[in-house]
């Protein structure tokens, strides 16, 4: 008994040192040409696990150790990403400022060809294992948001994307958010981003199975060369802190097709499995 009671002191005074060596920034992401909020923007340390997500009226809340004197990073799709200098940070500067990309129409040529419908990912509703995300036991989960996790994908003729699906074997949340994101491959990993239109799945009432999302309005197209698909946790809903997670079945495999990254700015890591990811698309 004193062993416990003694071990419930030490965890209590590890609590509150961590607490009291965390700072906790509060502001808003604003679009430079209206003003108006960019809604879920991210923010992240480069090569930290230290970043979140704003919410609809690009309000954040961002957890840093006092320690930290590293760049921030405010990125969102669509807009030009902003670095945010320590200094900035230490004068005050909670309210940072995205400027839109200049969104450039390419010339379409009408040619007549034949496309054939074709599936491109993984297709399969189970598999070796299960890939958790979650806060479980946890009232504020704004450092868990951010969260990235795909798959490598090598179309081989040009591909035209109809429709995205991803698997989702539990969900335990009332609200779900993710963002779509395709990235160029680059020396193994997500590099160059490819999509300049925000692409977004909402899951309500702990809704399972596989999420679609219509890509035909996007008018997405893919040349003959190794892209990488990914999911990112944007927003989570759910009153009671316990039991709150999401899974996807990931299968294993030979060779690293995975990725995955705490936030918008960490580090990726790859694994060898292939998540319950796939694309309807319509192909040369």
């Amino acid at each position: 008994m004193l062993f416990k009671h003694s071990l419930l002191v030490l965890c209590c005074l590890v609590s509150f040192t961590l607490r009291a060596q965390t700072s906790s920034l509060e502001g808003q992401i604003l679009n430079t040409k209206t003003g108006e909020p960019v809604p879920f923007a991210t923010l992240g340390v480069p090569g930290r696990g230290l970043g979140t997500v704003a919410d609809e009226q690009g309000r954040y809340l961002l957890r840093l150790p006092y320690s930290l004197r590293d760049t921030l990073i405010v990125s969102c799709v669509g807009f030009s990403s902003a670095v945010v200098l320590p200094s900035a940070l230490a004068t005050g500067q909670r309210v940072f400022r995205l400027a839109p990309q200049e969104q450039i129409l390419r010339e379409i040529k009408v040619e007549h060809r034949r496309l054939h419908p074709a599936l491109l990912g993984y297709t399969k509703e189970k598999g070796d294992i299960f890939w958790i995300g979650g806060s479980s036991g946890k009232r504020t989960v704004e450092n868990e948001w951010g969260w990235e996790f795909g798959t490598v994908l090598k179309p081989v003729r040009r591909t035209y994307l109809e429709e995205f699906h991803i698997f989702l074997s539990a969900n335990n949340y009332e609200r779900l958010r993710f963002r779509l994101n395709l990235y160029a491959l680059e020396q193994g990993r997500p590099g160059r981003a490819l999509l300049s239109q925000d692409i977004q799945l909402l899951c309500t009432k702990e809704q399972r199975g596989w999420l679609t999302v219509d890509l035909r309005p996007y008018e997405l197209e893919l040349e003959a060369q190794p892209v990488v698909a990914t999911i990112q946790w944007l927003q989570s809903e759910k009153a009671d802190p316990e039991d709150k997670y999401f899974s996807i079945p990931v299968t294993r495999q030979s060779r690293q097709v995975m990725v995955e990254r705490e936030n918008s700015q960490a580090a990726w890591t790859t694994h060898d499995m292939q998540p319950s990811l796939y694309f309807t698309v319509m192909t040369e």
